[in-house]
């Protein structure tokens, strides 16, 4: 900033010259062009410093807004000791910050704490924890869980020891890399907000259960494909878990199997594939559906006949129940896709290594 006054101080005194000069005597022509030369480059100067300060400054506070507004999302009953202490950390960020948080929970535009009641003090620790828990890179005041303690579902970047090492499989990377800031556009636009809105009026127990449903509601595919794969006994725990989850687990909203010993898994045709020696093939990229490989992409089409839904709901319902089921997994992936995209040094090469992390963890379950 020192640097940035100098130059306008120069600026300044540079505009003077000519009145000053003016007013004396006139100047000679090639003192008035170097003058000239000097006021031009000064405000050139000027622009660039005024438009990366200016960029940096969007950047810092988009970083803020959305661990705030995930913390709030999160924990909504701290929302005035989250906001104070944000207040406290950026006060200069504080109307941009109001604007956002308001229009995300319009319900709490009128209790929003007042910036003259925020006086410098150690922060609250229950809302320092709710914001360094959560999605995003947090403050320099909070560390970032190491990959060991992150959830399972969160990516290790390549910067943190991740494997990185799939653009090999990916031949198709300029096609995909325009579905995937297409996916990204409607994500920001749509779908993450729909999850945070989800997260944000639904308490912790019903979404579980609600995700616990929709696990129940893939138990006829998985059934299909364990068969496939010849696992009988895996393919009688399936079949076993559904029955009693859709009965006495009220449809899946209760894993009653799970404390009787039966414990859930994951089975579909890509694994199936894989369980004959189909490769991955090359990587991939779907519209709506995100990332994937050529073999899996098969493997969903495939799914889709075995899914209950497909062949006893009609399309809008069908389409309303897959709509409802995407926005709880969109959910649940808050944090992961937070903390990639606020740490990763490329969000496009990040998402593949992730998505070839989470499969290969799959495959091999």
């Amino acid at each position: 900033m020192s640097r940035l006054f100098t130059l306008l101080f120069a600026l300044a005194v540079l505009c003077l010259v000519p009145v000053i000069c003016a007013v004396a005597q006139a100047l000679p022509p090639e003192l008035a062009t170097r003058i000239g030369a000097a006021a031009e480059q000064g405000r050139s100067h000027q622009k660039s410093l005024s438009n990366i300060i200016d960029e940096r400054r969007k950047i810092a506070n988009r970083q803020l807004e959305t661990v705030v507004v995930s913390a709030i999302a999160e924990r909504p009953e701290l929302f005035q000791a989250i906001m104070r202490e944000a207040y406290l950390q950026a006060p200069e960020s504080h109307a941009n910050l109001n604007l956002t948080v308001t229009s995300m929970f319009p319900g709490f535009a009128g209790v929003l704490p007042d910036l003259s009641d925020t006086t410098p003090r150690q922060a609250k620790p229950e809302a320092l924890q709710v914001i360094a828990s959560h999605d995003t890179r947090a403050p320099d005041s909070v560390r970032v869980a190491t990959p060991g303690d992150r959830p399972a579902n969160w990516p290790i970047l390549p910067t943190e020891g991740g494997i990185d090492g799939y653009a090999d499989k990916d031949p198709l990377e300029g096609l995909n890399r325009f579905f995937f800031y297409a996916n990204g556009t409607l994500d920001f636009l749509i779908f993450e907000p729909l999850a945070r809105g989800y997260r944000f009026v639904t308490p912790e127990t019903v979404r579980h259960a609600l995700t616990r449903a929709f696990d129940n509601l893939a138990s006829p595919i998985i059934f299909a494909n364990d068969l496939l794969q010849l696992r009988f006994h895996r393919a009688a725990t399936t079949l076993s878990r559904f029955a009693i989850n859709s009965t006495g687990g009220v449809l899946g909203l209760f894993d009653v199997a799970a404390e009787l010993g039966l414990e859930p898994h994951d089975a579909d045709f890509g694994q199936t594939l894989y369980a004959y020696g189909v490769g991955d093939g090359i990587y991939l990229i779907l519209p709506l559906f995100g990332p994937t490989t050529a073999r899996d992409a098969v493997g969903l089409g495939v799914d889709s006949l075995f899914d209950p839904r497909t062949w006893l709901l009609g399309s809008t319902e069908r389409l309303a129940l897959y709509a409802g089921e995407g926005v709880v997994r969109r959910e649940e992936l808050i944090g992961a896709i937070n903390y990639l995209v606020e740490n990763a040094e490329s969000n496009y090469d990040a998402v593949r290594a992730w998505s070839f992390q989470q499969r290969n963890a799959e495959l091999h379950q």
